[in-house]
């Protein structure tokens, strides 16, 4: 026990007055004339006894009476855990006050964020005005990033509000060890404010400061249920008007009972397109499938809703995707056209097809490309090599029917250079394709489905006859994948992934003499699901937070006019960092975009491209650590100089009143004080006897 007051310990003197009172009323007596006290000597030395008693127990009282007096004016005080480790002085208090989307969840006294920005303003009264404040929250915005005085500090906390962003306790805790190096001269304490999350806690990860003492303030919701829209995707990538698509949404349900008829909506360009209801079981996904038909060309601008509360923004999921006007298909050939391939994309008013010598093909012509296709070219020249792997790290698509006449050793040179396979020696022994890939996504709608679902190949299918090819050998660190099969074991079709594209590589050249692929039932949807994958799609939705870069393509940035992204049905709008990057243009939002929703791209007037972006999904999770599971995690985890105050006992006040001041004793004393002199007050009022 210390005392905040040592000086008053001298009013202990005083306890000498009562002494000197009791010892001079027993020196004084009377004398009594009776004329026969023999009938009451007995009586006299009880009385006597019953009055020497008296008088003690007053004694005691008055003594005990100024003791608690003394003591509670000196303040006595037992210090905290943390008050015993402060510095002597001034104190640098940092508060983060978690705004996240999970702090809309309702508590005993409200909404978790109202709820913490009282703790946090309740926090800052118990210290004095000398010491200086700062606030912390998800944003990490440019204007919290110092030490304010009291009054600053609660303007600050007054704006504060619910945000998109995400953070752990590791980068907050990291912020404010960084801000606090600066004020050394100070003690330094911190608090944090929180729903802690399990998602977004990341215990194992805080690195604290052993100059700086943790106070952790769990805030404890009335409920921990939240049902949101997690992801969704296509079944298949392509895209077509008058198509019949599946869209996929995952749907999660973070509460405690089974949910039962839920609406779900999809509406693509501000028109319903599917509707559908659902239910889902408790911390169990659930997979719904949206059919509906393709409607036209064009940016496509997809919404799903559901209906949920109190936690709200997650009950919206936007996407976007292109269905593109046509597919751009370079041919480039040897000494002549081959025809098959162009009888098959020329006169498709879908396909805009070109073909061109491997001397004549303009280069720069690539980007606009979604695939090209080599055929019967003897020689891969270093240029056209060099062309194609950038055309195909940026996401195109290249097919190559080698020559009857190959020169390996060109086209094997450009195979290592992208990590794909190689073509050997020719083989004259005659074979026929044996097995295909029927679950890859080129062989897609080709075969029907059985009644369980699963795609058969009919039995004794006649499949394509190879009288010629040339052996293919897999990489070992790219091995691709054997689309086609012969016999033998060998492949006829492989495809490789190149950085963003895709190279379809055949083991025999189109022509007659070494196959009849070209005139097989196979070629026609073979070659054209090549192609219609061959589009490149975007992502069909993008994180707020997480995703700072974007792909465009780069035909659509020449000129000058400036590129610039605008929020659909707002005002909104920025220009954003632009870096060309051969068939693709990379733009960088760079934090600008903060509400989820629609974002066109727009090169002058012309729109070139559209983005959807959702929030993080993290604070959707709302399992919360306990105050015993947060305890766990400390001792667990080692982190020293660092308290809990539990939400349930002592008020809120008072906890940490104590910790900034220890445990107060002077009102226990008054209370004793007063004890003490009711208790002189009843033995002095004892009837005598």
């Amino acid at each position: 026990m210390e005392f905040l007051n040592p000086s008053f310990l001298y009013g202990f003197s005083a306890l000498s007055i009562p002494v000197l009172i009791h010892l001079f009323n027993l020196r004084r007596y009377r004398k009594e004339y009776f004329t026969n006290v023999r009938f009451l000597s007995q009586i006299q030395l009880e009385t006597r006894k019953r009055s020497r008693l008296k008088q003690l127990l007053i004694l005691a009282a008055r003594l005990l009476t100024i003791a608690s007096l003394v003591l509670a004016f000196s303040q006595p005080f037992i210090r905290s855990p943390l008050q015993g480790k402060l510095k002597s002085g001034h104190q640098a208090i940092s508060i983060y006050v978690d705004n996240s989307y999970s702090m809309e969840a309702n508590g005993t006294e409200g909404k978790l964020l109202d709820l913490a920005k009282k703790r946090a303003s309740e926090i800052v009264s118990t210290y004095k005005s000398s010491d200086i404040f700062q606030l912390s929250t998800n944003d990490f915005e440019g204007k919290h990033a110092q030490f304010v005085s009291r009054e600053e500090f609660s303007g600050m906390l007054r704006e504060v509000k619910i945000t998109h962003a995400s953070v752990n306790l590791r980068d907050v805790i990291s912020r404010q060890n960084d801000l606090f190096a600066r004020q050394r001269e100070r003690s330094h304490t911190s608090f944090l404010i929180s729903d802690f999350q399990k998602s977004t806690a990341g215990f194992e990860f805080i690195k604290p400061d052993s100059s700086t003492h943790y106070v952790l303030v769990p805030l404890e919701s009335l409920g921990q249920n939240n049902l949101f829209i997690d992801s969704v995707w296509f079944t298949s990538p392509i895209h077509r008007p008058g198509q019949a698509v599946k869209l996929m949404v995952k749907i999660r349900n973070y509460g405690n009972e089974k949910l039962e008829k839920i609406p779900l909506r999809l509406t693509i360009n501000n028109i319903q397109r599917s509707v559908t209801s659902f239910s889902i079981d408790p911390s169990r996904p659930a997979e719904i499938s949206l059919p509906y038909t393709e409607d036209k060309n064009g940016f496509q601008l997809g919404r799903l809703d559901v209906t949920d509360y109190p936690i709200v923004y997650d009950d919206k999921f936007y996407f976007s995707y292109h269905i593109t006007d046509e597919i751009n298909i370079l041919s480039i050939y040897g000494k002549s056209p081959n025809l098959y391939l162009k009888s098959l994309f020329a006169s498709d008013s879908v396909f805009n097809f070109r073909a061109y010598t491997a001397n004549q093909v303009d280069y720069g012509s690539f980007s606009k490309q979604n695939l090209i296709l080599i055929s019967d070219i003897d020689e891969m020249a270093s240029g056209l090599a060099n062309e194609l792997k950038l055309f195909l790290q940026k996401g195109g698509s290249v097919c190559i029917f080698p020559s009857g006449n190959s020169r390996n050793e060109t086209y094997n040179t450009f195979f290592s250079s992208i990590g794909s396979s190689s073509i050997g020696k020719p083989d004259t022994m005659k074979q026929r394709v044996a097995s295909l890939d029927i679950e890859n996504e080129l062989f897609k709608d080709v075969f029907d489905k059985d009644a369980s679902g699963k795609i058969r190949m009919p039995d004794n299918v006649d499949l394509p006859a190879v009288l010629k090819y040339y052996q293919v050998s897999n990489n070992a660190l790219n091995p691709g994948t054997v689309l086609m099969r012969l016999q033998n074991g060998l492949p006829f079709l492989t495809s490789t992934t190149v950085g963003k594209g895709k190279l379809y590589l055949f083991a025999s050249p189109i022509e007659p003499s070494f196959t009849n692929f070209q005139q097989h039932l196979l070629f026609v949807p073979v070659m054209f699901r090549m192609a219609f994958l061959s589009t490149i799609q975007s992502s069909l939705y993008s994180i707020i937070g997480k995703t700072e870069s974007l792909d465009i393509p780069s035909d659509s940035i020449n000129g000058k006019n400036m590129v610039n992204i605008k929020k659909w049905n707002s005002s909104f709008e920025f220009i954003p960092e632009m870096r060309s990057s051969g068939q693709q243009m990379q733009i960088f939002v760079h934090g600008q975009i903060s509400e989820a929703g629609w974002y066109m791209v727009y090169r002058g007037n012309k729109q070139v491209s559209a983005i959807a972006f959702n929030y993080d999904r993290k604070e959707s999770e709302v399992n919360c650590f306990s105050t015993k599971e947060i305890e766990s995690n400390i001792k667990k985890y080692g982190l020293r100089n660092t308290i809990v105050l539990k939400p349930s006992g002592l008020p809120f006040m008072t906890q940490v009143e104590q910790l900034n001041r220890g445990f107060q004793l002077w009102k226990w004393f008054i209370v004793m004080a007063i004890v003490f002199i009711a208790f002189e007050i009843l033995v002095i009022r004892l009837p005598k006897a």
